[in-house]
């Protein structure tokens, strides 16, 4: 029926997923002879209604825990997706967090989306940051969030196109924090070559009123850089960030120039 009324699909099981009818135990416990089914309900109903189905993940976690091979059909559904769509789904997206492979699932969304996805410099950020922002005080997704991005730059510091997806995301993160992750990012790849491609600065960005106070939290990050970069083997490194700086600098001087003549 999925293929010419979807829509009754969605009316036979519009409740199946939904936490407040049924738990993922209950329901993988109807279907434990048939998980396959199972997997094929659960994605059709995620391409019909994926406003409100399983909004938090936790059938797809509990899925994936008796049948792993739902994860490929989650990717494959994540790279038919558009940028707007991941600032909305948190909650699904991060899902993967609490259970012990973590690490290897999201390696493997991100490896995924980096080779099937058409605009990845644009549309990868946008998922990463679903995954890696706005932790509204949850300590435990902090901690995991944290160990993800750190085994990710040591292990992909050399892949370019990688490490400018997730430091797209980095570089809006507070200054000490982001200042730890170029750090580590420096101890696994020193070539300035490389150093040179990963985004300091965020790539999109907006503000109110003036965009002083976001050029000056800029400058502040870049000068706490400075003092790692001791030695004629970070002097191309310094000279960049000293660059970048005066950049800045001069953008500021020119925006307070335009406010004095908007006055």
């Amino acid at each position: 029926k999925m293929e010419y009324w979807p829509f009754i699909v969605h009316i036979y099981f519009a409740s199946l997923f939904n936490k407040y009818c049924n738990t993922p135990q209950k329901i993988i416990s109807k279907f434990n002879s048939n998980l396959e089914l199972l997997e094929e309900v659960y994605c059709a109903m995620l391409s019909y209604d994926y406003n409100h189905h399983d909004y938090d993940g936790q059938f797809l976690k509990e899925i994936y825990l008796v049948k792993p091979s739902i994860l490929d059909k989650y990717i494959s559904y994540l790279i038919d997706k558009k940028d707007n769509f991941f600032r909305s789904y948190q909650g699904r997206h991060r899902c993967f967090f609490c259970l012990d492979d973590f690490i290897k699932i999201y390696n493997k969304i991100f490896d995924q989306l980096i080779k099937n996805w058409d605009f990845l410099e644009r549309s990868v950020p946008c998922f990463l940051e679903s995954l890696l922002l706005k932790n509204q005080n949850k300590p435990d997704l902090f901690e995991k969030q944290d160990e993800w991005i750190r085994q990710c730059i040591q292990l992909f510091s050399k892949d370019e196109t990688k490490m400018y997806c997730l430091f797209s995301v980095i570089s809006k993160l507070e200054i000490e924090r982001k200042k730890i992750y170029v750090l580590i990012f420096l101890e696994n790849n020193p070539l300035f070559e490389d150093f040179e491609r990963i985004p300091l600065m965020p790539t999109s960005w907006s503000w109110l009123d003036s965009a002083v106070p976001m050029y000056s939290a800029w400058i502040e990050f870049l000068e706490s850089l400075l003092p790692s970069f001791v030695g004629l083997k970070w002097i191309k490194h310094k000279n960049y960030i000293e660059t970048q700086i005066s950049n800045l600098k001069r953008k500021i001087e020119s925006e307070q120039i335009d406010e004095i003549l908007r006055r």
